[in-house]
């Protein structure tokens, strides 16, 4: 019995000291983002601010922020404000980590770009890591767009472009057999446009998971060109039904 008692007991402490010599983790996943250069250097100071108030400002952590480039990965390695670096107008990739060992918050990693945006928060402290994991999440969803990413831009190219192919090859037929209803001709026209825009126009940019601007172009087709695009995308599929029930009614 005493026995027993001895070998729960010394369980029971074993647990408490492997719990108390853990650490937490928190990782949270992002919607598409589209934000500024000083939008995301409001969040990096804010996040800066809050791991020094968690840890305490006396000693740093090893600070890096990558950006990427043309497809090129440049790493800078230490904490480095988005507006202050020298980039072209649009990046669609950037990356900040914060280590720093035994501390209420001792890993910070934000990874923002087409594929993945994620958010990733560890420390010995449950309360300082559900606390700032759930302050970037907040703070970065303000800047989230409807639509975006590379799964995104796969799943919907793939279905848009068999809808168009489907609708050109069946308004061609329906063309033909109605060849004196004029209306008609406007099922394979919206169908060869609307798959032209699929084909040619850079939806990696206007449809990105993630991208931050320097600064915004004062044109406001330049600033606008994505709703513009998108827009007339959407006016190519509805022209395809429109044309047909025109072309109905002119016969």
């Amino acid at each position: 019995m005493r026995l027993a008692v001895l070998l729960s007991t010394c369980g029971l402490l074993t647990t408490i000291m492997l719990c108390e010599g853990a650490d937490f983790s928190k990782v949270r996943d992002l919607p598409p983002l589209k934000m500024g250069a000083t939008d995301l250097d409001a969040i990096l100071l804010k996040t800066h601010s809050v791991i020094d108030a968690a840890n305490g400002s006396e000693d740093r952590g090893e600070e890096a922020v990558k950006l990427v480039i043309h497809s090129q990965d440049i790493e800078i390695p230490h904490l480095s404000l988005a507006s202050s670096v020298g980039f072209p107008n649009e990046v669609f990739g950037f990356s900040y980590t914060y280590n720093q060992a035994d501390k209420p918050i001792s890993s910070v990693t934000i990874n923002l770009g087409d594929s993945l945006r994620r958010v990733s928060v560890t420390g010995g402290s449950a309360d300082h890591v559900e606390q700032l994991s759930k302050l970037l999440e907040n703070d970065f969803r303000r800047y989230s767009t409807g639509a975006g990413g590379l799964r995104f831009r796969r799943v919907a190219g793939i279905c848009l472009s068999m809808l168009f192919l489907s609708c050109l090859m069946i308004g061609g037929a329906y063309c033909w057999n109605n060849r004196n209803c004029k209306m008609a001709l406007g099922i394979p026209i919206c169908s060869a446009i609307g798959f032209l825009l699929l084909l040619l126009l850079p939806w990696n940019r206007f449809l990105p998971g993630f991208v931050v601007y320097q600064s915004y172009s004062p044109f406001f087709l330049v600033r606008h060109a994505r709703e513009i695009f998108v827009l007339s995308l959407v006016a190519a599929l509805f022209g395809i039904p429109l044309f047909y029930f025109l072309s109905r009614k002119q016969r």
